[in-house]
This record gives C-alpha cells, structure tokens and sequence, in this order.
C-alpha cells in the first residue's frame, strides 16, 4: 500500500500536466479562431527623391498566418503624391500581396509585390496642355512592422515600406521622375 503523500504528489503532478495541457490547447484554439484580422489605416508616403512633401494616405489590408511565424497580406490603399516639383499630382491605388516573418508574435518583416493603378494630372502646368494620363504598373516593397494587443481583439499596427516602381513611359513626365517611395501607416488590427 502506498503512503498517503505519495498518492497526493501523484495526483498534484497530474493536476498540473492537465492544467498546463489545457492552457496550451486554449491559445492555439485562440490563435486558430482568431487567424484573420482587418486592417485599416492611415498613414504617411513621400517619394524617395524627397522632391515632394509627405502626404496623407488611407488603406485596409486582410491579413492572416499561413504557417507558423509566416502571415500573408492583402491591402488595397489610396494616395496622392504633388510630383516632378508640383508640375503634376499623381493618385494611386496601390493592391498589394506580402509575406510577412514573425519571429515573436508582434513583430514582422518582409516583402511583396504590388500592381500600381496610377493617374497623373497635369491641369495647371506651365507650358503643359491640361491633359491627365494614366498608368499601371507592378513592383516590389520590403518593410515590416509592429503588431501591438490592445485588447483580445484589436492590435494597434505600425507599418513601414519601401516601394519600388518602374519608372513610367509618360512622356509628360520629366525624365529625373522617380516613383519610388517610402510609406508609413498606422493601423487597427481587428481580429475575427
């Protein structure tokens, strides 16, 4: 027959495998119902010449873990940049596709590709006939960020990129234009 404290110490050990069991099978199921998450956001861009000031922007991505410490995005945005030292604005929808490493669960980096929906408006520029043209194009970004809880449910969501454009065929466009650009968003991570 064994002594009462040996079958306490037994039990006890037991309590405390089940107890640890069951909180690691309560966050992954946490992590698993909660793989997605919106994200919308406003940021600021600049192009990379820096012949222009930054510029306000909106955007919204969907956003979820494909493996572990991998995420995908998907975002869609909208900016517009005053360009060629203000002879012409340009609006852009930029659709985006990232993949994003987290090494710790709130913070990433990454990269992307992203095609470009891109008009320039000329309306007003000395020696340039009033006339708009329109461009579409793909290109890269690398960049991360930091995911910070606020809650279960809602993260706050910093974002900086690096974008990388061709340069457009518009031959309205002074020939020094870079469209390149550099963009920062802050964001609220919404999970469902």
């Amino acid at each position: 027959m064994q002594p009462a404290s040996s079958r306490s110490l037994k039990l006890a050990d037991r309590a405390l495998i089940g107890g640890v069991v069951f909180v690691v099978l309560l966050l992954v199921g946490m992590e698993v119902a909660h793989a997605a998450e919106i994200i919308p956001s406003i940021g600021v861009s600049r192009v990379a010449d820096g012949s222009a000031p930054a510029k306000f922007y909106t955007g919204l991505s969907l956003r979820s873990s494909i493996i572990p410490m991998v995420k995908a995005d998907v975002g869609i945005a909208y900016r517009q940049d005053d360009v060629a030292n203000g002879l012409a604005k340009a609006t852009t929808w930029p659709m985006t596709l990232s993949a994003w490493l987290a090494p710790v669960p709130f913070v990433y980096a990454g990269g992307g590709i992203g095609w470009y929906h891109t008009s320039y408006s000329f309306e007003g520029a000395p020696g340039i006939a009033a006339a708009a043209a329109t461009n579409t194009t793909f290109g890269t970004h690398v960049g991360g960020g930091l995911s910070m809880p606020l809650v279960p449910m809602l993260s706050l969501d910093l974002n900086a990129r690096y974008v990388m454009l061709e340069k457009s065929n518009n031959s309205q466009l002074p020939s020094n234009y870079d469209p390149k650009f550099w963009s920062t968003s802050l964001g609220l991570g919404i999970k469902f």
